[in-house]
């Protein structure tokens, strides 16, 4: 079965407040979409008034349970903020906290609005960003041009933009050049522009495999660790045998410790420690991988690597923003099912 909306899922991250361990790894808790304050909290009078910038990691995670790679996906903000404040997004890591988050450099990715209608054909696009001092839109980047709307109807398109094809007019207005005329006609203020981040496919992986032994041996290349899409989280893993044939796992992080503390496996069966969280497998170790002798003490070490992408979100309210009863951001993904 390909990969269907459904499976494409907003998690929590481990912690979720202003503080200076704001963010960190991916936990279970779904955050709703279209629900009041499920990101963000209330702006109270004093905040507004002051202004502030904050910052929210999510993690978008591909769960899909027959494993398949999400190919490609796209992120971008699809509706900015009808309100007086910004909200742009841009990479983490699957274990960056805010610390990180506020020391960033590089490029974030936000939305506009068309700022003058376009035919079909045109290399040029007017677009009334949320701040020239955001950046949002580089050249190189890629940018998702749409009309759509909920329900259906509408075109869309994608384009890139032109080397030296950002300039700002007016303020906030950027003027984009793109390297190919665009495909369709498309309308001042009913047309949102929004520039694309490209994290890679996203699949279930691991890295950092090593094997300490003298004469036991795992081919990692002809079997690998297979990361179940559902269960599988960002972990370091340690296999210690226990004698020739036995083994037990251990992970550096308290919650997974616990969570599979106790387990055993041998090289005589396929080896899947279960994620509590999901009733799904961490991963799978197969029996036919291993090769040689082993003796107790010796190790096999890796990480794995859940399906998701971390992205941090950065809201910027400007001193004196106006009140806005229901306000809003959608971030959206794109991409093809393997």
């Amino acid at each position: 079965m390909s990969i269907e909306a459904s499976h494409i899922v907003w998690r929590k991250a481990a912690v979720n407040d202003d503080s200076a361990s704001n963010g960190g790894r991916m936990t279970a808790t779904v955050i709703p979409s279209g629900t009041k304050n499920n990101i963000w909290p209330d702006v109270p009078q004093a905040e507004r008034l002051s202004g502030s910038t904050k910052y929210r990691k999510v993690f978008i995670h591909v769960a899909n349970d027959d494993d398949l790679t999400l190919i490609n996906p796209r992120l971008f903000v699809s509706r900015p903020t009808p309100g007086d404040d910004a909200v742009v997004i841009f990479p983490g890591s699957f274990t960056d906290d805010q610390t990180a988050a506020s020391a960033y450099s590089g490029a974030v990715y936000g939305g506009g609005i068309l700022d003058a209608s376009v035919l079909a054909g045109a290399t040029q696009l007017y677009v009334m960003t949320e701040g020239q001092a955001l950046g949002c839109f580089q050249p190189g980047m890629k940018i998702f041009i749409s009309n759509t709307e909920p329900g259906g109807g509408g075109t869309e398109e994608y384009a890139t933009i032109a080397a030296g094809g950002v300039s700002y007019s007016g303020g906030d207005v950027a003027l984009i050049t793109v390297t190919a005329p665009i495909a369709n006609p498309y309308s001042a203020g009913a047309t949102r522009v929004s520039s694309v981040y490209e994290p890679g496919s996203i699949v279930g992986s691991f890295t950092n495999f090593a094997v300490t032994s003298v004469g036991g041996a795992y081919n990692s290349v002809t079997h690998p660790i297979e990361v179940d899409s559902i269960g599988g989280v960002f972990q370091n893993w340690t296999i210690t045998f226990t004698s020739a044939t036995n083994y037990t796992i251990t992970a550096d992080t308290p919650g997974v410790a616990t969570a599979v503390s106790g387990y055993t496996g041998s090289r005589s069966a396929d080896f899947s420690p279960v994620n509590p969280d999901f009733a799904k497998p961490y991963f799978t170790l197969r029996k036919d991988g291993f090769s040689g002798t082993f003796v107790a003490g010796n190790t096999i070490t890796f990480r794995t690597v859940p399906a998701a992408v971390p992205v941090w979100y950065k809201r910027i309210i400007p001193a004196a923003a106006g009140s806005l009863s229901g306000n809003y951001v959608t971030v959206a993904v794109d991409g093809e099912s393997e």
